[in-house]
């Protein structure tokens, strides 16, 4: 990976990191377990697509997500742990599944699996840190399996529409692609 891939993947998570700033305040008093994953999916999707369109290697959804994550870490390690295992998870299901982003699914797929995954670590390291009063919030079921569908549409409507703007801007000579 070149200094300028890694460059184009931070300018990435520093726009992601500005979407989760702008959509996450607006849910945070509501008190349903991960909602605050559901807000910016759509957008995250849209972000992470055109920088896996432009950096096809694999580790960018990593960096992207360190990068995003050490931002959070100023305010919560959870946050950073959240973003950091999210993106590892969703890295490595890419890379058993397709060995590379050299086609167009594996964008989809790493783009799309990214957001939804934050839910169930955010519930894992919120249960394991919380303790007894966190766990006992995260268990219903049917409101998290709710919010995680709603993510998870969110999310992959966002990578396949980020992979339309990663097409068009690669078809104006504007997104490069680095193999």
């Amino acid at each position: 990976m070149k200094i300028g891939d890694i460059v184009f993947l931070a300018i990435i998570a520093a726009c992601v990191t500005i979407i989760g700033f702008v959509t996450v305040p607006l849910v945070l008093a509501i008190p349903i377990p991960g909602i605050r994953s559901l807000a910016p999916a759509f957008f995250y999707g849209i972000l992470m697509a055109i920088g896996l369109m432009k950096v096809r290697k694999i580790g960018s959804l990593f960096l992207i997500a360190l990068f995003n994550g050490l931002v959070l870490l100023m305010m919560s390690w959870v946050m950073f742990a959240n973003n950091l295992l999210a993106g590892l998870i969703a890295e490595l299901l890419v890379l058993l599944i397709f060995k590379s982003y050299d086609v167009e699914r594996a964008v989809f797929i790493g783009a799309g699996l990214y957001m939804p995954l934050t839910i169930p670590v955010s519930l894992l390291i919120t249960a394991w840190a919380g303790g007894a009063g966190m766990q006992r919030l995260i268990t219903d079921p049917f409101v998290i399996c709710g919010v995680l569908l709603g993510t998870g549409i969110l999310s992959f409507v966002g990578a396949f529409v980020g992979i339309k703007i990663g097409r068009e801007l690669k078809k104006a000579g504007v997104l490069k692609v680095q193999v």
